[in-house]
């Protein structure tokens, strides 16, 4: 009965009509919302970027499982441990590949990469790698030993396209310890973009055989490729910080396949300080997008100190019919809840809304920005004011070419939480105040 009487005498200071004192109640909500707004879109936006990266990094670059050898095999063992592979249930795919670095040049430019000399086959047996490479131009075939395939940036830098020519240094070493360099010609196939910048910057592909001709024992090192069932159940602090046990298994049993002279590593293995740094970015935005709530739920407070000041004679005539301190302190607490859970509510939608169409914002924002400029050059030209630049306020070349957005609803769960949780003790330190109230003091006054 207690708690039905708090909630009802809650609910109408809240929701009362006096102006004054639903203005700033309102104010008290709408600062909580607003500050939820970018916490959500940090959240949402961060967590799209992370898995969108990792993504492209494990299905192109790393794969899943990687396992490196320490010395060079031949073609016949490197292919029988691959049927061994391919045979444990979990693995989905096995790819084998050398991998080194050459210098890259044509009439237009030179360009150093790394070398990946990967099975022709690739492009049909990998689905993973196919859903994140887009073939801007001609096609990913590896067919012809003469033929190669381009990033996107190093073939811009090259200014090359399919057909056309281009030639490989690779070094192999010579008599007493010393590298000799070595020119391969080949025909430009296709040209590929990941929607990573950092990632088609860095990688050229050739046929596996030719690449075990070009790039020699000692300058290159062989590894096998391996995609799973389940990759982000390897134990790993951005998804999985208990390794999923089916998961195990596999890696496990890979690892017993695999004799003293190859070494197994998985992705996060392979660029741990790469995810590292993302997840303490990701906590950074986080902390201070938190501390924007914090701020935001003093205005509960000082809503709450004003409200108790306006109320003290109601408050008064309760405790003197039989209100409890403890129901006095209720009914503000509940007050500062139900201003949290509105907040927290609305906040919420317009921080998903803001999510969802965050690119559309961004270009929106960029379009206006740069009519504005260009608008101000022109009128300013007569007085030799040059034109300016277009602002990016996201610019593609260190980021993905689009911001993916990640909808968790267990973090949405707990934003709403903290803005809810700050606000109930916000408004706790104002209740103790209105529950010390004595009415023989106010009848006083009054």
């Amino acid at each position: 009965m207690k708690i039905r009487v708090s909630v009802f005498l809650a609910a109408r200071l809240l929701f009362g009509r006096r102006e004054g004192q639903r203005g700033r109640i309102r104010s008290a909500i709408v600062a909580v919302g607003l500050s939820l707004v970018p916490l959500v879109v940090v959240l949402q936006v961060s967590d799209g970027m992370i898995q969108g990266i990792t993504s492209r990094f494990i299905e192109t670059g790393t794969y899943h499982l990687q396992a490196i050898g320490r010395e060079d095999v031949t073609p016949q063992e490197l292919d029988a441990l691959r049927q061994r592979l391919s045979a444990i249930p979990g693995v989905t795919a096995t790819i084998p590949e050398r991998q080194g670095i050459g210098l890259l040049y044509s009439d237009s430019g030179r360009a150093g990469a790394t070398v990946r000399a990967v099975a022709p086959e690739i492009w049909l047996i990998d689905p993973g790698f196919r859903s994140y490479i887009e073939v801007q131009t001609g096609t990913f075939d590896l067919s012809d030993e003469r033929s190669i395939v381009l990033g996107a940036q190093i073939a811009r830098q090259l200014q090359v396209g399919p057909g056309d020519a281009v030639r490989l240094l690779t070094v192999r070493p010579g008599p007493g310890g010393a590298f000799l360099p070595r020119i391969s010609s080949f025909t430009v196939s296709g040209v590929i973009s990941t929607g990573y910048q950092d990632l088609d910057r860095l990688w050229i592909y050739i046929g596996l055989q030719r690449g075990l001709q070009l790039l020699a024992p000692g300058t290159a090192r062989q590894i096998i490729g391996m995609k799973i069932e389940n990759p982000y159940g390897i134990q790993n602090p951005i998804f999985s910080p208990r390794p999923d046990p089916a998961t195990a298994v596999v890696v496990r049993a890979v690892r017993e396949q695999l004799d003293a002279s190859w070494r197994l590593f998985s992705w996060y293995d392979l660029e741990r300080s790469r995810y590292m740094s993302f997840l303490t970015t990701k906590n950074l935005l986080v902390f201070i997008m938190v501390l924007i709530v914090c701020v935001a739920a003093v205005n509960i407070s000082s809503a709450m100190v004003m409200l108790i000041i306006e109320k003290r004679p109601e408050i008064a005539i309760l405790k003197s019919v039989g209100a409890t301190p403890y129901m006095i302190s209720l009914v503000f607490v509940l007050c500062g809840f139900f201003a949290g859970v509105i907040g927290a509510v609305v906040g919420t939608a317009i921080g998903l809304l803001a999510s969802i169409n965050v690119n559309e914002i961004l270009s929106g924002i960029e379009w206006l920005i740069n009519g504005l400029t260009h608008g101000a050059a022109a009128l300013l030209a007569p007085f030799g004011v040059l034109e300016v630049p277009d602002v990016s306020l996201f610019h593609a070349e260190f980021y993905l070419e689009q911001l993916p957005v990640s909808i968790l609803l267990p973090e949405l769960v707990v934003a709403s939480a903290l803005a809810i949780g700050l606000s109930s003790l916000a408004a706790w330190i104002p209740a103790r105040r209105a529950a010390a109230i004595r009415p023989i003091d106010v009848m006083r006054k009054h």
